[in-house]
């Protein structure tokens, strides 16, 4: 068995001799601040792993892993880097972040089609970022979890399947900085195994008004804005929603109160947000003990905040 050592020169990491390693985890201190990453043959590894600083992984570098034919999880922080298409195709890798929006190709997605989860993250310079990119993940069937930031977004609105085989396995997505409007939201909703959605200063907007027919199965709700004022909604637009979230709504006035008919709702989370927000979500919490005679509901808050900002 080869000996695995790591040889740090400067700001630069090299790993070399590891031809038997399988499992890589590094965690390092953000103190290290950018690092160059050099990747060799790693033939047997199967899951590549670096957290805690600017890993800076060129595109060269980056495509070494179709040299490593048992990879199945890739992961990098914090600057994402660009992957050009295999030959070949890869079917055991199941993990890769974080790659820039422009990779968002056919010529790469149908290399790796038993993808499971997937990040992608873009940055302020939006040149080339193929805002086109996101039709492209109809050739991923098989993804569970989408993570995508800083990304100018523009979802098509034809020639998606979005109810039927666009991302039919898609269980939790994550939406950060990528300023949608709320109305396109209703595309999201179509998404027929949808059950975690989290919007991240995600959306552009003073209200949101969901349609009616979506979010058939969502489960989880986490919405960050510091736009959004009101909300108009009623429970069928959230059928089985069982827990909401809502961070930093420094203008939202309310929570709908039609979310008293979400029988399946069993938890509110509030933090960051207005005094009125927290008294809809203790309404709710009275609506739903005198009507359905529900007393399950449980009402969180921290750090409400007396009204928006002047």
């Amino acid at each position: 068995m080869k000996l695995g050592f790591w040889n740090f020169e400067g700001e630069m990491l090299y790993m070399a001799n590891l031809v038997h390693l399988r499992y890589l985890a590094l965690s390092l201190s953000e103190n290290v601040g950018s690092l160059k990453l050099k990747l060799f043959q790693h033939w047997n590894m199967q899951s590549f792993i670096v957290r805690g600083c600017s890993v800076i992984l060129g595109s060269r570098e980056a495509s070494r892993i179709w040299k490593m034919p048992l990879l199945r999880n890739f992961y990098v922080d914090i600057i994402p880097f660009t992957l050009e298409a295999s030959k070949v195709v890869h079917r055991n890798i199941e993990t890769i972040s974080w790659l820039r929006p422009k990779c968002c190709t056919e010529d790469l997605f149908t290399r790796i089609p038993n993808l499971k989860k997937l990040g992608i993250k873009g940055s302020e310079d939006f040149e080339n970022e193929n805002s086109d990119g996101f039709y492209n993940f109809v050739h991923l069937g098989q993804l569970e979890k989408l993570s995508i930031e800083c990304w100018d977004l523009q979802l098509p609105y034809s020639d998606i399947p979005w109810a039927t085989s666009f991302l039919p396995n898609l269980k939790e997505l994550k939406f950060v900085c990528t300023w949608l409007p709320w109305s396109d939201i209703r595309f999201i909703g179509m998404l027929p195994n949808l059950k975690v959605l989290k919007l991240i200063y995600a959306c552009e907007g003073k209200e949101w008004e969901p349609y009616e027919g979506g979010f058939r199965q969502l489960k989880m709700l986490v919405i960050e804005s510091s736009c959004l004022e009101d909300w108009n909604a009623v429970g069928d637009h959230f059928p089985v929603l069982e827990h909401l979230e809502l961070s930093c709504c420094c203008l939202l006035r309310e929570i709908p109160i039609a979310f008293a008919d979400i029988t399946t709702l069993a938890l509110i989370d509030l933090y960051k947000c207005r005094h009125s927000v927290l008294a809809s979500a203790n309404r709710i919490q009275d609506e739903q003990q005198r009507s359905y005679g529900i007393d399950a509901l449980l009402v969180h808050s921290k750090n409400i905040q007396d009204g928006p900002p002047e």
